[in-house]
């Protein structure tokens, strides 16, 4: 029998953590926050070996909106997409956000998109193995992911082949 159990918690794997990072961008020692992390996402850690400043755990994070950072890189929880697509927008900073690929549509979004502008769309060939919250490893995910860019003047879709 499957289990009902619907799970939110989904680590992010280091090569995908890499190509985050480097689609982002961020400047040397900048203040990062990864919202949803906690101290044993490979964002967090790998943004503190870069020489970041990184804010996690923000358990706040879709209430208040007056944070410091210079940017903002995830991988949040999908069910609450919508409500961080509109937090990022509110912000406007440079973020990177690992989403579904169902984001590029729905009305909602495209409302965001419309009033904001469109982010950029960056799809991987091949679906993302994610940890469970064991940090057991996951063969490729049964749902495509795709890093999303918000507010940095990029648009457009791209196909990731690495």
């Amino acid at each position: 029998m499957a289990s009902s159990t619907y799970s939110d918690e989904w680590y992010t794997d280091q090569k995908t953590v890499d190509k985050a990072i480097a689609l982002l961008q961020p400047k040397p020692r900048s203040v990062i926050i990864c919202p949803f992390d906690t101290d044993r996402s490979l964002f967090v850690q790998t943004l503190k070996e870069h020489g970041h400043t990184v804010v996690h755990g923000m358990k706040n994070f879709l209430e208040v909106d007056n944070y410091q950072f210079d940017y903002l890189i995830t991988n949040p929880p999908f069910s609450l997409k919508d409500q961080v697509i509109a937090q990022v927008y509110k912000y406007g900073k440079p973020s990177l956000l690992m989403l579904p690929l169902d984001v590029v549509a729905g009305i909602k979004r495209r409302a965001l998109y419309e009033k904001h502008g469109y982010p950029k769309f960056v799809i991987p060939v091949r679906r993302i193995s994610y940890y469970d919250q064991n940090l057991v490893k996951r063969p490729a995910a049964n749902f495509l992911s795709l890093f999303v860019l918000f507010n940095t003047n990029e648009t457009g879709i791209e196909w990731d082949n690495g």
